[in-house]
C-alpha cells in the first residue's frame, strides 16, 4: 500500500467514507516448480500536504508531488515444492503458503502548502481577493462561510521571479480554535503558510476584527508567524474615513477586491515579501527536519514458551510464527516438514523443557495442535 502526493487532489474528500483499502494478497506456492506470484502494488493518491499518522505519532509528511510512502508491506510470496527438493526427497508433494501483509491503521490529515494565507472573519471578502490575485475561481457570496475548504490561486506575472500559492482559509470566528464555527477545522492550514496575511473589513470595525484573528492565532500558537494586514473593501468609505484608517493602520495596505484599487500593489508586495525571506524564516516556518518521520517497532525475533493453561501452551517469535503461517495443513508432507522445522529450530526441546506433555495443546499464531 503505497501513498503518493500528486497535485491533480486538493482534498482527501474521496477517503471521507473509504475506511477499508487492500493491496492483492502474494500467491501460495504450487506444484510443478512454481513459486507464488506477488500481489500488485495499490498506489493511493492523495493532495500534496497530506501528513500520515497512526497511535504512535507522524509517519510521513507527503510535502513534493511525486512524493511516495509505503504504508503497509505485502507478505512475501510462498515457495514452490521445487524448493524444497533435497538428494533424499526429490519430488516433494507440497509447497508453502504466502504471507499476510501487514493490517495497519492510519489518519490522513491535509495541511495545505501555501506561500502566503489569507485569514479573516467571515465576510471579511479573502474569496474576492483570491480572485483578484490569481486565476482562481472560489464561491463568492454576502453571506458567512461561503469558503467552506480551503481555496488556492496561483499568482504567475512574467516580471515575477517564480509563481507563488495564495490560500483562502475558510472565515474564523471567536473562539475558532476551540471548535467555535467552521475555521478551527482549518487552523492546521495556516501552520503550512509561509506567512499570513490579515484581511480586514475596512467598513466594519477593523481593529475588532484583527484583536479577534490575532486572538484566535495566539490560541493556537501560530502568533509568532510572520504577518501583515490588508483593509479590504475600501471602495465602501469615504476620504475621511481612508484617511483615519491609515493613522489607525499605518503599516496596513488598503485594497478593494471589488474594483481591483490597490490589488496590483498588493500582488507586488506579496511577491517581494517571499522574495525577502530567508532560508532560515523559511525552515522556521515550515517546521524544519526530515520530511519523512518513519516509526520503527521492536520485533520479538526469538523464542518464546509460555504455558497459558492447563495443558496449554503458547509459542511465539518472528521465525516459528512465520513457518506457522507459510505451512499448508492440509498437505501432510507440509504438515511433516513444519515438525522437521520445529525440531531444527529447538521449539519441541522448548516445550520438554517447559513441561509439556504428549497430547498438550500447542498454539503458534492462529495454528494449534497436540504436542506428540
Amino acid at each position: 500500500m503505497i501513498l503518493r502526493a500528486t497535485e491533480d487532489l486538493q482534498t482527501l474528500e474521496p477517503y471521507a467514507h473509504r475506511k477499508l483499502i487492500k493491496a492483492e494478497r502474494g500467491r501460495h506456492g504450487s506444484g510443478n516448480n512454481r513459486s507464488g506470484e506477488k500481489g500488485a502494488d495499490v498506489v493511493i493518491d492523495v493532495p500534496v500536504g497530506t501528513l500520515v499518522h497512526d497511535e504512535d505519532g507522524l509517519l510521513a509528511d507527503l510535502s513534493e508531488p511525486g512524493q511516495e510512502f509505503v504504508v503497509a508491506r505485502g507478505g512475501s510470496a510462498g515457495r514452490g515444492n521445487a524448493s524444497f527438493a533435497t538428494s533424499t526427497r526429490r519430488a516433494p508433494a507440497f509447497r508453502e503458503k504466502g504471507l499476510p501483509g501487514e493490517d495497519r491503521e492510519v489518519r490522513l490529515e491535509l495541511r495545505v502548502l501555501s506561500d502566503a494565507g489569507l485569514v479573516g472573519l467571515p465576510n471579511a471578502g479573502k474569496s474576492s481577493l483570491l480572485r483578484a490575485l490569481s486565476a482562481a475561481r472560489p464561491k463568492v457570496g454576502d453571506y458567512p462561510f461561503t469558503t467552506l475548504a480551503p481555496q488556492l490561486g496561483v499568482v504567475d506575472e512574467k516580471t515575477y521571479r517564480e509563481p507563488f500559492v495564495v490560500a483562502d482559509i475558510p472565515g474564523l470566528i471567536s473562539g475558532a480554535s476551540e471548535g467555535r464555527g467552521l475555521g478551527n477545522r482549518f487552523l492546521r492550514h495556516v501552520a503550512r503558510a509561509r506567512f499570513l496575511v490579515l484581511v480586514l473589513d475596512a467598513s466594519e470595525d477593523p481593529e475588532g476584527a484583527e484583536g479577534a484573528l490575532r486572538a484566535e492565532l495566539y490560541q493556537a500558537g501560530l502568533s509568532e508567524k510572520p504577518t501583515f494586514v490588508i483593509l479590504n473593501k475600501i471602495d465602501m468609505l469615504d476620504d475621511e474615513l481612508r484617511e483615519y484608517l491609515r493613522e489607525a493602520f499605518p503599516e496596513a495596505m488598503q485594497v478593494s477586491a471589488l474594483t481591483g484599487e490597490g490589488v496590483g500593489e498588493l500582488r507586488d508586495h506579496l511577491e517581494e515579501r517571499l522574495r525577502s525571506l530567508t532560508e532560515r524564516e523559511r525552515v522556521a516556518v515550515n517546521g524544519g527536519g526530515p520530511d519523512e518521520h518513519r516509526v520503527f517497532r521492536p520485533t520479538w525475533k526469538g523464542l518464546r514458551v509460555e504455558r497459558v493453561g492447563d495443558g496449554t501452551y503458547e509459542v511465539s517469535g518472528e521465525g516459528v510464527e512465520r513457518l506457522a503461517l507459510r505451512t499448508d495443513w492440509e498437505s501432510q508432507e507440509g504438515v511433516e516438514n513444519f515438525q522437521r522445522e520445529l525440531e531444527k529450530k529447538g521449539v519441541v526441546a522448548a516445550l520438554r523443557k517447559a513441561g509439556a506433555e504428549s497430547g498438550d495443546e500447542v498454539r503458534i499464531g492462529e495454528a494449534e495442535f497436540d504436542y506428540q
